[in-house]
Order: structure tokens, then C-alpha cells, then sequence
């Protein structure tokens, strides 16, 4: 008896189909507008991103991150280019964010702008159900994006607080540090034991960097773990409370070990540096991990067969 190949089964999966002139326009289009309408804003993030390598690893935490995401759906949802209504509505949804944003000056709808509009690429590559698995990484480059376009701003009382807190830790540990600021142009120094020793907390050391990693951080895992919005935010708030308590911690072990050892100051910044970020990161993950949404009362009762919980996640 000659064997019977069932379709869908023993078979050859049946081809995709191949997209359709439309549809390439319609990509083109919207690959075009993101260059053109974002490409500037994206290029102020890049530079004052190279500010610090702090800021530069939290892009990298969103690089993993959307690698994850293009591994993980291409096993449900292979790669096909079409045109879909949910893709249209999010270009339409990013364009409208853009308009509003140049006419107003509220620049965070841009960056909301810019989030849509990589969307709608990923829907028109993965539908509607694909660009779900991207949903973490897009909420964590929008954090960063908008949290580096107002750095500029912050940056004086990043510096402010950062160089106060060491002071105050320094003082502690019996070295009798004062905080010296001046205008213009402006500067925040460290003058320890009258003089003996002088510390820049320049702009690489404002805490931004650690900050903007943590926050990055906590979007990517608890957009993962599905948290709620309540939880969310209070998380990302501790990590900014975090970011500023290790920064002071850097910068106080840098002090400590440059004026103790005859190390070279470049390798105790970049090495004590490092530590203290890895070490920020690290406890942030390990609070998000902890942080488990209260459970719901059906979800700690027996199961319908055989007196089995249900699995939480």
C-alpha cells in the first residue's frame, strides 16, 4: 500500500506567501518617515549617550533584549512583509504623536512617536501577535530615549546631589570633606581633609548612567513578568533611588581607594566602577525578582482534576 502524506503533517510546510508590490511600498514608506522624522532626535540620543558608559551598557541591555525577542517569535511567527491594519494604525498613531509634539513642545510624544513607528515595522513583518514579544524592548527604549533627552537638564542636580551624598558618606568614614561648587562655568568638587585631596564630580559621574541602566532594567523584566502598572512604577522609582544610593557608593569607594593605594587612578575609576555598576545592576534584578505581584485567591486554590495547583508565574 503506497503511503499517504498528510498535509501539515508529514508534508512540507506550505509557503508563505510572497508579498505583493503594496506592500514593499508601503514598507519602504514607513522605513523612509522613521529616517527623515526621527533621525535626528535619535542621533542626539546616540551623542549624549557617549557621555557615559553607563548609559551606552543600558543600550546594550536593550540589544539582548530585542535579540531575545526576534529568537522567540520567529518560532511562532515567521518573518512575512504585509500590510496589516494593526501596522496602519500605529503609523497613523505615530505620525499624529510627531504632529502634536512639534506643535506643542512636548517632546515625550515624540519619543512615544518613535515607539509606534518601530511597531508598526514589526507588525508589518510579524502581525499583530508577533510585535507582542517586542513589547519589553520597546518599552525600554522609550524610558531611555526620554530619560536622555531631559539628562541635560538634570545633570547639575545629578552632580549636586551626587557630590553632596559623597561628602556626607565621606565625612562618616572620617575624612572631613567639603562640597566646593562654582557658576561659571560650572564645576562641583570634592575637597578632602582641607585640600590634601581634590575630586571633579564632572558629568560622567552624575549617576545618570546607573540610574538610566536600573530603570532600563526594570521595564525589560517586569514588562516580561507581566507585573502591574502600580508595581511597575514604584519599581522604577526604587531604581532610581538605587542608581543615586550606588553612584554615591562609587564615587566614594573611588576617593577611598585613591588616596589609600598608589594605583593608577585610571585603573581604580574604571575597575571600582565597573564593580559598583555590576553590583547596581544585580540588586536592582534582585528586587524585581522579588517584587511578586499579591496573588489573586483562585490562583492558590486546587485545581479542577486531581487536586493539582495552578502554576504561577
Amino acid at each position: 500500500m503506497d503511503s499517504v502524506t498528510t498535509p501539515g503533517l508529514d508534508g512540507p510546510p506550505a509557503a508563505l506567501p510572497r508579498p505583493s508590490s503594496i506592500d514593499w511600498l508601503a514598507m519602504v514608506v514607513v522605513a523612509g518617515v522613521t529616517v527623515a522624522a526621527y533621525g535626528p532626535m535619535v542621533y542626539g540620543v546616540i551623542r549624549l549617550s557617549t557621555r557615559t558608559t553607563q548609559a551606552l551598557n543600558a543600550f546594550v541591555l536593550l540589544g539582548f533584549a530585542a535579540v531575545e525577542a526576534f529568537v522567540s517569535v520567529h518560532r511562532v511567527h515567521p518573518f512575512r512583509l504585509q500590510v496589516t491594519p494593526h501596522g496602519i494604525v500605529l503609523f497613523s498613531a505615530s505620525c499624529m504623536a510627531l504632529a502634536v509634539a512639534s506643535l506643542s513642545g512636548l517632546w515625550p510624544l515624540a519619543v512615544l512617536g518613535l515607539c509606534f513607528n518601530i511597531a508598526s515595522l514589526l507588525s508589518f513583518g510579524f502581525g499583530r501577535e508577533g510585535t507582542r514579544f517586542f513589547h519589553p524592548a520597546l518599552a525600554g527604549l522609550g524610558c531611555a530615549v526620554a530619560l536622555l533627552v531631559f539628562v541635560p537638564r538634570f545633570d547639575l542636580l545629578l552632580r549636586l546631589t551626587a557630590a553632596r551624598g559623597s561628602a556626607v558618606a565621606l565625612n562618616l568614614v572620617g575624612f572631613q570633606t567639603q562640597v566646593v561648587a562654582q557658576q561659571d562655568p560650572f564645576g562641583v568638587n570634592l575637597v578632602v581633609e582641607r585640600g590634601l585631596s581634590v575630586f571633579n564630580v564632572a558629568t560622567e559621574c552624575n549617576g545618570f548612567g546607573i540610574i538610566l541602566s536600573s530603570v532600563v532594567l526594570v521595564v525589560l523584566v517586569s514588562a516580561r513578568r507581566a507585573y502591574p502598572w502600580v508595581l511597575r512604577v514604584g519599581l522604577a522609582l526604587a531604581a532610581v533611588g538605587m542608581g543615586l544610593v550606588f553612584n554615591t557608593l562609587r564615587i566614594v569607594a573611588i576617593s577611598l581607594a585613591s588616596m589609600n593605594t598608589m594605583l593608577d587612578y585610571t585603573l581604580i575609576h574604571e575597575g571600582l566602577g565597573t564593580l559598583v555598576y555590576m553590583a547596581a545592576l544585580a540588586a536592582v534584578w534582585s528586587l524585581v525578582r522579588l517584587a511578586k505581584p499579591r496573588q489573586l485567591p483562585d490562583e492558590t486554590r486546587d485545581g479542577p482534576v486531581g487536586g493539582e495547583r495552578r502554576p504561577t508565574v
